[in-house]
């Protein structure tokens, strides 16, 4: 899947969209579209083509619905990210923070509830918070048993952890017809592998690669924010027109 890097945000192409209307309207140039989108035609868009935008927010006098779908969108996915990563250094490095830090991502998830209430309403906001919740929880705790070189147990929290994972793509999936539930399961699995992963450098002190990985993170985080936003503004276009 294709995301836009930090700076930017996904903007889906509408009917009598150019690039030089896009450029006026988010007070950037035709010029910066195109490098931040190798290999369009400058004189073709389609109408559902997906580009990178410059993100100029101070610049645009008035508001934009889309912009701030995106921005907040990745606001939220990247506070998740951030939390997350927090509570496990909290727990492998024993920091004083694991109880701020936990509460913290636990008020991230409420954020989003918050964020898809109008859209689909307290239930299903209320079953994306609590598997949200259970996704931190699965994954303080399959930190600590790493930690604690508990491979029986790490081995079981692992396999919850991926279900609950395929339960957030299943509760996505059938309530926006614009989110598929194989990419969101993707998406969720390298979430989940990439924090594994940046767990394990950690524990082995290779601090350089754990920080390199949280890069990584950050960028795909993103992604999930793109493609959550975007699913939105799809399904309920009235609510994004100018």
């Amino acid at each position: 899947m294709n995301y836009c890097p930090p700076g930017t945000f996904i903007y889906t192409v509408r009917h009598g969209d150019t690039l030089w209307l896009l450029a006026d309207r988010y007070n950037t140039t035709v010029e910066d579209i195109i490098d931040l989108n190798p290999g369009i035609d400058p004189d073709r868009l389609a109408v559902g083509q997906q580009l990178c935008l410059p993100l100029i927010e101070s610049d645009i006098d008035d508001f934009d619905p889309v912009l701030a779908m995106n921005n907040l969108a990745r606001a939220l996915w990247s506070e998740h990210l951030f939390w997350t990563n927090n509570v496990f250094l909290a727990v492998i490095f024993d920091l004083p923070i694991a109880e701020a830090a936990r509460e913290k991502a636990f008020a991230n998830a409420e954020d989003f509830a918050e964020m898809f209430l109008d859209y689909y309403g307290r239930d299903f906001s209320e079953a994306f918070k609590r598997l949200l919740i259970d996704h931190l929880q699965l994954g303080a705790d399959l930190a600590k048993a790493a930690k604690a070189n508990d491979m029986e147990k790490f081995a079981t929290i692992d396999r919850d952890w991926f279900q609950n994972a395929d339960n957030i793509a299943r509760l996505l999936s059938e309530n926006n017809p614009f989110w598929n539930h194989d990419e969101w399961r993707e998406l969720l699995y390298t979430h989940l592998q990439m924090l594994k992963n940046f767990v394990a450098n950690l524990m082995a002190g290779s601090y350089g690669e754990a920080g390199d990985i949280a890069q990584e993170m950050q960028m795909q985080a993103l992604a999930m924010a793109d493609y959550m936003a975007e699913g939105i503004m799809r399904q309920f276009p009235e609510d994004f027109d100018e």
